[in-house]
């Protein structure tokens, strides 16, 4: 036995300093080696493998793919890719492209060229940087803002706080979106971003009230018929168990008072917003919906009906939505009509000293041509 324990400590010994050693290597990067520059296929021949797009829209969308993948693989700093191995495809799946708005995504991965420090021999690396170009990506703001959980749950159309733009020029508007800086460049010369109006606030909260008030009656319900049956236990426990047992008893007792005071605070809030709903002007009604979040709200950390600025104030923040009426439906109409790009690579945010592949990526996402891109959606 002690010679067993013997082995297994050299052999955990041996394994340890050698994953310290592996450890303690140093990635060497190819910086000047030059790589390789890889084009995927033909995106209309990728995308009639779905078998789910009529013939003219999979080749307006592919005419616009392939435009897109020509921009990226004409860019300088992939001509040649000095580093590092880049590879520019399409990507898809059959529900995206089932969508009123089918969307594609054109990946440029760039990889790392790493070099061997005893044999020299040149390897692509695991990691690197990933460019994403995506077409028609209107679900990209789905998790947006505060409100995007409730919207979900009571199927109401999403709305968020306003994301300040970073630039805007003729051919895309710039803004950073959760900490990610990004670009989109829109095809229809109607506003992407729309106001939320107070009215369709209002809505939204009386829709949520009706949620809140249900889920509370419910769990007051509940309540009760755990009263009952603890109360019912009682009779026929022992002086120590009805001591454990009316202990849980008051527990319930509380739960069911802050349920009941819910209630009746949920219940006024309500009866606040359908008043205001009756009231209000048709212009006022129309007016863009903002938020001021210092002020306390009785039901919620944000979004409460106290939390709405008076029409005509400019304090807080204004609440957005996507037009709906943004993607153009005419049978003529292109299919592609958003193109939004960003990067990324595997880090929390981004570097503020970027490596020579991060700023490659930096640099292609800066100098794109964004006027061609916006042309290759006609």
């Amino acid at each position: 036995m002690k010679v067993c324990l013997k082995k297994m400590s050299l052999v955990i010994c041996v394994f340890f300093c050698s994953f310290i050693a592996t450890a303690q290597v140093r990635i060497e990067h190819a910086e000047h080696k030059q790589g390789t520059l890889q084009k995927g296929q033909p995106a209309l021949k990728f995308i009639r493998s779905f078998k789910v797009l009529p013939e003219t829209k999979a080749t307006s969308l592919a005419n616009t793919a392939n435009k897109i993948m020509d921009l990226v693989c004409q860019t300088s700093q992939l001509n040649p890719s000095m580093g590092f191995d880049a590879d520019v495809n399409v990507s898809a799946s059959d529900l995206g492209l089932k969508e009123k708005e089918p969307h594609l995504n054109v990946l440029c991965y760039l990889r790392y060229l790493t070099k061997d420090p005893h044999t020299g021999q040149i390897k692509k690396s695991m990691d690197g940087t990933d460019l994403m170009v995506n077409i028609n990506s209107f679900d990209l703001f789905h998790q947006a803002g505060n409100y995007w959980e409730a919207c979900n749950e009571l199927k109401f159309p999403l709305f968020f706080e306003e994301i300040p733009l970073s630039d805007s020029t003729n051919d895309y508007i710039a803004f950073k979106y959760k900490g990610d800086e990004m670009r989109m460049v829109l095809a229809n010369n109607k506003p992407f971003f729309v106001p939320l109006t107070r009215k369709e606030f209002v809505q939204f909260l009386i829709a949520r009230g009706a949620q809140a008030l249900k889920e509370d009656r419910e769990a007051l319900g509940l309540a009760g018929k755990s009263k009952a049956t603890l109360t019912k236990l009682m009779e026929t426990q022992s002086e120590s168990d009805k001591a454990y047992t009316a202990s849980a008893l008051k527990s319930v007792d509380y739960n069911e008072e802050q349920w009941q005071k819910n209630i009746q605070q949920q219940e006024k809030e309500n009866d606040a917003c359908k008043s205001l709903l009756n009231s209000t002007t048709p212009q006022e009604a129309a007016a863009a919906a903002r938020m001021d979040y210092n002020k306390k709200s009785n039901l919620q950390r944000f979004g409460g009906l106290d939390q709405l600025v008076p029409v005509g104030r400019r304090e807080g923040v204004r609440l957005m939505k996507i037009n709906p009426n943004y993607y153009d439906k005419s049978p003529n109409a292109p299919v592609a009509q958003l193109i939004t790009i960003y990067y990324a690579w595997p880090k929390i945010g981004f570097a503020s000293d970027p490596d020579y592949l991060q700023q490659k990526t930096i640099d292609i996402f800066k100098q794109l041509d964004y006027h061609r891109l916006k042309e290759s959606m006609k």
